[in-house]
C-alpha cells in the first residue's frame, strides 16, 4: 500500500491517492476519502447486495475490533482473513480499535494494556494479544494499539500518560509487525496522542514521525460516540494544526469519529485525508435524513437534516430530495418514511442508511472536485448556511415550546 500527494504545504486541503494494495493490486482511491462505517464488518442495516445497489464503486471499509473481536476464535480455526470471513473480499479494510459511533468509557487504564468495549462488555488487550488478532485478521491496513482516552477536559497529566503509554504499545506492535511474515504487505499507522495539550502532542509526534508507518491517526480528541458531531473547529484547531505542521507532508493523515460535515471540511483544510461514515449512521439511528447537500428550492430543505419523528411529514408525498438519485428518494416519500418511523419498521433505518450513505459519498466527491477547482472555501460557506439555518429552526422550535408551556 502506498500514499502519494503532490502537496507541498503542511496544513492545506490536498488531493492524494492510495494505491498498490497487496490483496487487490488494481484498486486505487483518491483522497480526501471516506471509510464506510461497519459493525461486525457489515454496513449497519444494509445487506451486501443492497450496499452494492447504493454504490457499485470500490470502497474502503472501517472495521472496528470492538465489533469484530467475537470472530477471532472462529477465524483462527478457519485460517482465512477478515475480508473473506465477513464476505467483503471486494473491499479494502482498515482495522481500528474502538467503534467511532459508540461512546468509549473513560478511566480504565492499566499498564501495557488497553480496555475495549464490545457487545459482551469490557475486553483488556495487551500489544501482543492485539498483534495476534491482527495477524489472524490480516487487514489491508491498521492502526497500532494506542491509548486515546483523552478529550478537551483531560488534564495535562492524563495527556502525558496517554502519550507515554501509546509509545510503549506502539514499540511492541511495531516490533511484531516488522518480524511478521504474515503482515509483510500490510500497512500500519501510528496514533498521534496527547489530547489538547500542545507539549504532549509534540512529544508524540517527535517519537512517531520517523517511524516506518504509512501515516498517522490524529487521535485522542474525543471518546467517540454521537456527541463528537458537536465539537467545533475553535476547540481543536490549535492542536490539530500544530500536529499536522510537524508531521511529514507525504504521509497519510486520518481522523476517526462522528464529525459533522462542516468539521470534516475544517479538518480537510488542515490537511487530513481520511474520515469515516459514522456520522450518517448516527443520523439514521436518530431517524434523520441528511439534506445538507440540497441547494435548490424544489425540495424546500433549508436545514442540514430532516427528522421523520416530526408530524409535519405525515402528508408530505415528496421524496427526501427531488434531485437525489438514491434508491430511497427515487422510490419512496417522506410520508412513507414517517409512517415507517411510527410503526417502528426495520425498513425505516434501511432507507435512511441508503440515503445518508449516498449523500455522504456525494459529499466527498464534491470536496475533491472543489479542491481541484480551488473553490473549497466557497463550497464550505454554502454547506455552513444549512447548519446555521438548522440552528435557527431549532431555536424557533424551542421558543414556541417555551411559550406553550408558559401559557
Amino acid at each position: 500500500m502506498k500514499f502519494h500527494t503532490s502537496s507541498t504545504k503542511p496544513c492545506a486541503a490536498r488531493i492524494g491517492t492510495l494505491t498498490e494494495f497487496e490483496r487487490i493490486p488494481d484498486m486505487s482511491f483518491e483522497t480526501p476519502h471516506v471509510l464506510i462505517y461497519t459493525k461486525g464488518g457489515s454496513v449497519p442495516h444494509l445487506t451486501k447486495d443492497v450496499f452494492k445497489m447504493v454504490s457499485s464503486n470500490p470502497h474502503l471499509l472501517s472495521v472496528s475490533l470492538a465489533s469484530t473481536i467475537s470472530m477471532y476464535e472462529s477465524m483462527k480455526d478457519t485460517d482465512i482473513n477478515l475480508a473473506n470471513f465477513i464476505g467483503m473480499k471486494e473491499y479494502i479494510n482498515f482495522l481500528t480499535i474502538h467503534d467511532p459511533a459508540q461512546i468509549t468509557p473513560s478511566g480504565f487504564h492499566k499498564f501495557n494494556s488497553i480496555s475495549m468495549w464490545t457487545k459482551n462488555g469490557r475486553c483488556i488487550l495487551t500489544a501482543n494479544e492485539y498483534m495476534d488478532i491482527v495477524e489472524t485478521f490480516k487487514p489491508d491496513f491498521y492502526v497500532a494499539l494506542c491509548d486515546g482516552d483523552t478529550n478537551i477536559n483531560s488534564s495535562k497529566k492524563r495527556a502525558t500518560k496517554a502519550v507515554h503509554h501509546s509509545e510503549t504499545l506502539f514499540e511492541q506492535c511495531l516490533s511484531r509487525h516488522l518480524t511478521s511474515k504474515i503482515l509483510k504487505s500490510v500497512a500500519v499507522l501510528g496514533a498521534i496522542e496527547g489530547g489538547y495539550d500542545i507539549e504532549a502532542r509534540t512529544s508524540s509526534i517527535n517519537y512517531l514521525k520517523d517511524k516506518p508507518v504509512i501515516g498517522y491517526v490524529i487521535d485522542g480528541l474525543h471518546n467517540n460516540g454521537p456527541d463528537v458531531k458537536n465539537i467545533s473547529l475553535e476547540q481543536f484547531k490549535q492542536v490539530v494544526e500544530h500536529s499536522i505542521s510537524l508531521l511529514p507532508i507525504e504521509k497519510l493523515k486520518v481522523s476517526m469519529g462522528c464529525w459533522n460535515p462542516i468539521t470534516v471540511i475544517d479538518f480537510i483544510e488542515l490537511g487530513v485525508d481520511i474520515f469515516d461514515t459514522s456520522y450518517p449512521y448516527v443520523a439514521a439511528e436518530n431517524s434523520e435524513a441528511l439534506t445538507f447537500l440540497c441547494d435548490h428550492s424544489a425540495c424546500n430543505n433549508d436545514a442540514h437534516v430532516i427528522s421523520f419523528a416530526e408530524k409535519r411529514y405525515e402528508d408530505d408525498f415528496s421524496p427526501i430530495c427531488s434531485h437525489c438519485e438514491c434508491l430511497a428518494c427515487k422510490n419512496h416519500t417522506r410520508a412513507y418514511l414517517h409512517h415507517l418511523y411510527n410503526t417502528k419498521e426495520m425498513l425505516h433505518k434501511v432507507l435512511l442508511m441508503i440515503h445518508n450513505i449516498h449523500q455522504y459519498l456525494e459529499f466527498f466527491k464534491a470536496i475533491r472536485k472543489n479542491i481541484s477547482n480551488g473553490t473549497l472555501s466557497q463550497y464550505k460557506e454554502a454547506i455552513n448556511l444549512k447548519f446555521l439555518k438548522n440552528n435557527d429552526i431549532q431555536s424557533k422550535s424551542i421558543d414556541v415550546n417555551v411559550k406553550c408551556t408558559n401559557t
